[in-house]
């Protein structure tokens, strides 16, 4: 048996994020949903853009080009089922288990899995009343697992979650200083500067190898990857961080992906960070209103209320903030922008963003996109594959309505 995860067009709720990415490969504390099973046989459904990405960063699974397999059972990607709920009816020939209209798990027949193959692949509405396979509708999401419906999930829910992922053994090198009772694991090989504070009170605290963290003040629950360097004076709580990222100042309740870099002073809290971003010094993003009311974010032509005082932005993968950028709450920074000054209005993908200094705003062009990220990654020895800049391409004429949509235009941007 493999599990299949697929997703779905709700992909849409979660961009910038999951535009570079499909919906098993984003962060949920410190897994993604593939990470969270542990199944190696896993097979994947995406976009077929997103083929090429996804199996190089699943080099050992297969995307997209298999065959129908009668003892598949297909999982959402934004669904964890609780394991005596995945282990019950696991043991069923078939079964489908959905909420709504929402597909949650299921062992098919052959022309739903035809029907569901054709649906992800080329990005089209999954209708349940297609489905042949004999339904079970959950009215109580609570008895089967947890179902992420938007990008806030991830954040509102976050301290939760990473206090459960952190149930580590405990392996702490002499002479670190440790608060509290959680669990906290430092690899042999990471080096813990002299008055460094490691409080596990609130949660326990992941260090991975080859990682550094300079004299700084880590208050779990916290997960720091492999290779990522953590400099003086930082306060770290809460959050999120991934391979190879450089971070300073405070971070708070946030998750941080790959290859990012916050190496200066400021502020990010409640965020959501993709890979290859770059934070310039002293960018301040806020995550609570004066009015300590509710945040409100925009999910395609409307506002939604994310019920939540507390939340920061959303930053696309390869977005820049220059140095002294100040982001309104709830706010989504496009793929591959660069944004300047004041931020308070969501930022489309591949554009440089200037009304916060007062210049217009010009489209980014594709090509200067792709040096840019040549360039940010030649300085972590990576190369960028012939997938990923085909990627960023498609993406491109993607996200076009989206610039459309702002009215930015192709034209050289000048700083006034």
């Amino acid at each position: 048996m493999s599990i299949v995860f697929f997703e779905d067009t709700s992909w849409k709720n979660f961009v910038p994020l999951s535009y570079t990415r499909s919906l098993f490969d984003l962060k949920i504390g410190s897994l993604t949903t593939f990470e969270h099973f542990n199944n190696k046989s896993s097979k994947f459904l995406t976009r077929q853009y997103l083929e090429d990405v996804t199996k190089e960063r699943h080099p050992d699974n297969i995307v997209n080009k298999f065959e129908y397999n009668v003892d598949d059972i297909f999982i959402n990607s934004l669904f964890i089922p609780l394991k005596s709920f995945f282990k019950k009816w696991s043991m069923k020939k078939k079964f489908l288990i959905s909420s709504g209209d929402k597909i949650l798990m299921g062992r098919i027949d052959k022309s739903d899995f035809e029907y569901l193959y054709e649906s992800v692949v080329h990005d089209k509405k999954i209708n349940s009343n297609r489905i042949s396979t004999e339904m079970t509708d959950i009215n109580d999401l609570d008895e089967c697992g947890t179902l992420y419906s938007w990008p806030w999930d991830f954040i509102f829910h976050l301290k939760q979650i990473l206090t459960s992922q952190l149930r580590l053994k405990n392996k702490v090198p002499n002479g670190i200083k440790v608060i509290g009772n959680n669990p906290v694991y430092v690899d042999k090989t990471s080096i813990i500067g002299e008055g460094t504070i490691l409080d596990a009170s609130d949660g326990g605290i992941y260090i991975g190898p080859q990682s550094t963290i300079y004299q700084s003040s880590i208050n779990g629950p916290v997960h720091v990857g492999e290779s990522s360097q953590v400099k003086p004076y930082s306060i770290v709580s809460n959050s999120y961080i991934g391979n190879n990222c450089r971070i300073a100042g405070e971070i708070d309740s946030s998750i941080i992906l790959d290859y990012t870099n916050k190496s200066h002073l400021g502020y990010l809290g409640h965020c959501y960070v993709g890979e290859w971003v770059n934070i310039g010094a002293n960018t301040v993003t806020s995550d609570l209103k004066m009015t300590y009311g509710t945040i409100s974010m925009k999910v395609g032509n409307e506002k939604k209320d994310t019920k939540t005082i507390k939340l920061g932005s959303f930053f696309g993968d390869m977005s820049k903030t220059s140095i002294g950028t100040n982001i309104y709450c709830g706010m989504r920074i496009g793929v591959s922008s660069h944004i300047y000054g004041n931020i308070f209005n969501d930022v489309p993908s591949y554009v440089i963003y200037g009304k916060g200094i007062g210049s217009e705003n010009a489209e980014m062009n594709i090509s200067s996109s792709i040096e840019f990220q040549k360039r940010m990654m030649s300085r972590r020895n990576v190369n960028m594959s012939l997938g990923y800049e085909t990627m960023m391409k498609t993406l491109f004429e993607i996200t076009s309505s989206e610039r459309k949509k702002y009215d930015v235009r192709s034209k050289r941007f000048t700083i006034r």
